[in-house]
């Protein structure tokens, strides 16, 4: 929450409204007689708030508790209805929501601008949590029929899902991407965090984090690092000519990456030289073997594409690798989807969006 000079009378002691505070929300309730007490809301229940905030704002109509829930649920928040009812009398009283009838909860011109400018603190941090979060949540093991691995989604027009699908399919014969293995869904069908549109499809793709979320479950510890856009020469990845770090950033690096447009993933099929985007993990040296063993098995059950393992400590295509650490670079799972993109077909991608059933998903021909 943001400090504006708003808040200042309140410093010399005069009572306004309810006011917001760095890392904290005051509120007002009645004591006994005239007398006011101030309540802290402390910075863990801040992010709730703030989430909270995120689900309505980003809703076409007026959202009750338990669908507020239930969104909060496919982010990675587990927060039940009651809870969430008790947050939302909260943020009717500091006046960032108000109810309409019994349709729900709307933000208010104060609960826009609280969005808009929630703390960048707030966020650092939120995207590699979100990746714990969904490492955890998958359960991709090579040796089971039972998978549940996590996707990238993604909205395009009906009427170019069949010249996207081409290019995506030779991204996938390629291995510039994780899995050539894709869900497509129709309009109306639920892709975890929203219904699909009149008139468009939704494509779900794995997310090379379930690769990370394999080597979690088989005991091998496992860092997301760096996102990046790795050189291909001659069909083989390269060097990284760009690279942001996952922690402490308050944007989701695979998305600042996509919408700056550097990719030649479509070069990089037609002749094997080109840019695709990847992402860089680390797992300790003695864990080597251990690794190279479960993804040889993954690529049996339709999980690997290109990648490239680093030397203990040294690094990877020139994005550095802790002591004692091994880097392991995968192709990002949105390369097809890239690739779509730079033939101008609209399409608006969701990286690491939800947890998908890997036996509804399949290789397209």
């Amino acid at each position: 929450m943001t400090t504006t000079p708003r808040d200042f009378p309140v410093a010399l002691g005069l009572q306004l409204g309810p006011d917001i505070y760095l890392h904290k929300i005051y509120m007002r309730f009645p004591a006994r007689g005239s007398r006011m007490k101030l309540i802290t809301k402390p910075h863990t229940s801040q992010r709730r708030l703030i989430e909270i905030l995120r689900v309505i704002n980003s809703s076409d109509k007026p959202m009750g508790a338990r669908s507020i829930s239930d969104e909060l649920s496919n982010r990675g928040y587990e927060v039940g209805e009651r809870a969430v009812r008790y947050n939302l009398k909260i943020m009717d009283e500091v006046g960032f929501t108000k109810k309409e009838g019994y349709s729900g909860r709307t933000l208010t011109p104060l609960g826009k601008r609280e969005l808009s400018d929630a703390l960048v603190d707030d966020r650092i941090g939120f995207v590699n949590a979100r990746i714990e979060e969904y490492m955890y949540r998958s359960s991709f093991d090579p040796d089971s029929d039972k998978n549940w691995v996590v996707v990238n989604t993604s909205l395009l027009y009906k009427m170019d899902f069949e010249r996207a699908l081409e290019i995506m399919n030779l991204v996938f014969d390629a291995g510039f991407a994780v899995s050539g293995r894709v869900l497509i869904q129709d309009e109306g069908e639920d892709m975890g965090a929203f219904a699909i549109p009149k008139g468009y499809l939704g494509i779900s793709t794995v997310c090379s984090i379930t690769v990370d979320g394999m080597l979690l479950r088989a005991g091998i510890p496992v860092n997301s690092t760096f996102a990046g856009v790795v050189e291909l020469s001659g069909g083989s990845l390269s060097q990284f000519t760009d690279l942001i770090a996952y922690a402490g950033s308050s944007l989701d690096p695979m998305r600042v990456l996509m919408s700056r447009k550097t990719t030649r993933v479509g070069e990089a099929v037609k002749s094997g030289n080109g840019s695709l985007l990847a992402n860089l993990r680390e797992i300790p040296v003695a864990a080597t073997d251990q690794a190279y063993d479960l993804l040889e098995k993954a690529k049996i059950s339709g999980i690997g594409g290109l990648m490239a393992i680093s030397e203990p400590g040294e690094p990877n295509m020139g994005c550095p690798v802790g002591a004692g650490k091994v880097g392991i670079t995968f192709c990002a799972g949105v390369n097809g989807v890239v690739a779509a993109e730079e033939l101008g077909i609209d399409i608006k991608t969701m990286p690491i969006s939800s947890i998908q059933d890997y036996g509804r998903m399949k290789e397209f021909r």
